[in-house]
Formats: structure tokens, C-alpha cells, sequence
């Protein structure tokens, strides 16, 4: 019985290490947004890539993209950390691709992330905030 407990207090604590404090599987696109937006707002990176497409193109521009924020000066982060998100608009593509709208209490510029779900989860489309593209075989 005690070798059951600790491998059970291993095994949870195994589990605990593979996501970020917070993290919670999106529920629906916006969920997705906003959870994706937050935590890029705060500095988490490390959360905000799990809501992230995994493909190599997406990966690598959020890299890109976090070196970028990472030399942003001390005031700008705190701004944004502080700021709220709007949600703007959500265009429902179809029933695994959505656009959502938004923009944050500080900067108020308007964005739009492509949220597909893939494998029963949502997921952000990162490359789709550069290129603005909609591949006609995601829209049915």
C-alpha cells in the first residue's frame, strides 16, 4: 500500500511538470483567444505556446515573436500585463475554424487569430496573424 501511494504522488507530480501552472484545455475558439491572449499578455510563453497549431511554421514565428517581446522595455510588459482583453467580433467559419477579433485596453489595436480545432482541441493558428490567409479547405 505505501509503494502505491508514493508512485501515485510520482506519477502526479510527473503530470503537474508537462504544463504550465493555469493551463486548462480550451473549450470553445474564443476560450482558446483568450486564454492564448492572456497569457501572451503576461509574459507566458511557455502556457501560450501549448495553445499554439503544432507545426513548424507556428512554432518557429512564435519564436521570433517572443524574442521580440522579450526586448520590449520593462514599462511596455507591465503595460500590457495589466491591460484587458476585448473581444471584437468572432466569425464562425465553420464548425472547427473560427476568427476572433480582439484587441487589449492598452494598445487597442485590432488583431485577429484563427482558432482551429484540431483532434478535439482549439487551437491558434499563429502563422494566420501574419499572412491574413484562409486556406480554402478550412472553410466548408
Amino acid at each position: 500500500m505505501k509503494y502505491h501511494f508514493i508512485f501515485l504522488i510520482l506519477l502526479m507530480g510527473f503530470f503537474s511538470c508537462n504544463q504550465p501552472e493555469g493551463f486548462k484545455e480550451a473549450e470553445d475558439p474564443i476560450d482558446a483567444a483568450r486564454e492564448f491572449v492572456r497569457a501572451v499578455l503576461d509574459g507566458n510563453y511557455e502556457k501560450a505556446v501549448l495553445y499554439i497549431e503544432d507545426n513548424q511554421e507556428d512554432k518557429d514565428l512564435f519564436e521570433r515573436y517572443k524574442q521580440y517581446m522579450n526586448n520590449q522595455p520593462k514599462k511596455e510588459k507591465l503595460q500590457l500585463k495589466s491591460s484587458s482583453i476585448i473581444i471584437n467580433k468572432v466569425e464562425n467559419l465553420s464548425d472547427s475554424v473560427s476568427i476572433v477579433n480582439f484587441s487589449n485596453s492598452y494598445s487597442m489595436k485590432p488583431t485577429e487569430l484563427k482558432i482551429v480545432q484540431k483532434n478535439k482541441k482549439w487551437l491558434v493558428d499563429f502563422s494566420f496573424t501574419f499572412s491574413g490567409n484562409i486556406p480554402t479547405n478550412d472553410v466548408h
